[in-house]
């Protein structure tokens, strides 16, 4: 067993678990997000031009090349277009609903660990301060500064440790956070407009003040 192990304690595979799981999570996490069909204005203008045609090969062309994200969203309802509006609308809200559920998961988790890590690191903290007074109480010998530094800093160890794993979840958890909602903000505009368009409604661009006019 490592050195550095070792000084830890009894908490040092808690903290190894935490460390393991944080790392697993995120990585699984950045790979979801990178898997995202990117929104850029080119590709919202892309999307309004097929719901304005509805050119059958081209829907058909679409839901089967259907990437993870807004293209998916598109593909479906450019497949279900012949449906009432209020079956499309229950439609993608449906899909929002399970496409948001599939962004946040495990985020709680990983925030879990960013709370757990420092307090695992504070008990193993306060286990070694306990064990170095109690060996430091049992020597005959004067107590030298020496001495105290070497069994504050073996004490302090784990205290370090899981403020490292504690960091990185934190900010990954509040960060995939904040990018599955800007995300998803952007998708359920440009399918409202995708849906309103199919209805003959498109907002007009060119205006100072955009308003809807019919297509």
């Amino acid at each position: 067993m490592p050195q550095w192990f070792a000084t830890m304690g009894a908490v040092g595979w808690p903290l190894g678990l935490c460390s393991l799981l944080a790392v697993a999570l995120l990585l699984e996490r950045l790979q979801v997000f990178l898997a995202l069909a990117p929104l850029r204005q080119a590709a919202r203008q892309a999307a309004l031009s097929a719901c304005r045609d509805c050119d059958p090969q081209t829907c058909e062309r679409l839901w089967r090349s259907a990437r993870k994200g807004w293209s998916q969203a598109l593909g479906l309802l450019l497949e279900h277009r012949q449906l009432a509006p209020t079956q499309r609308e229950d439609m993608l809200g449906c899909w929002l609903l399970e496409e948001r559920q599939r962004l946040s998961r495990h985020l709680r988790l990983l925030q879990l660990i960013g709370v757990l890590a420092p307090m695992l690191g504070l008990l193993g903290t306060v286990l070694g301060m306990v064990a170095m007074f109690a060996d430091i109480a049992a020597l005959d010998q004067p107590v030298t500064p020496a001495l105290l530094a070497d069994g504050l800093w073996q004490a302090l160890y784990t205290t370090v440790w899981g403020l490292c794993i504690a960091i990185p979840a934190l900010a990954a958890g509040q960060g995939f956070a904040l990018w599955a909602e800007r995300y998803l903000e952007g998708v359920q505009t440009l399918l409202n407009r995708c849906h309103l368009t199919l209805e003959g409604l498109e907002l007009t661009p060119t205006m100072p003040h955009a308003g809807w006019a019919s297509a």
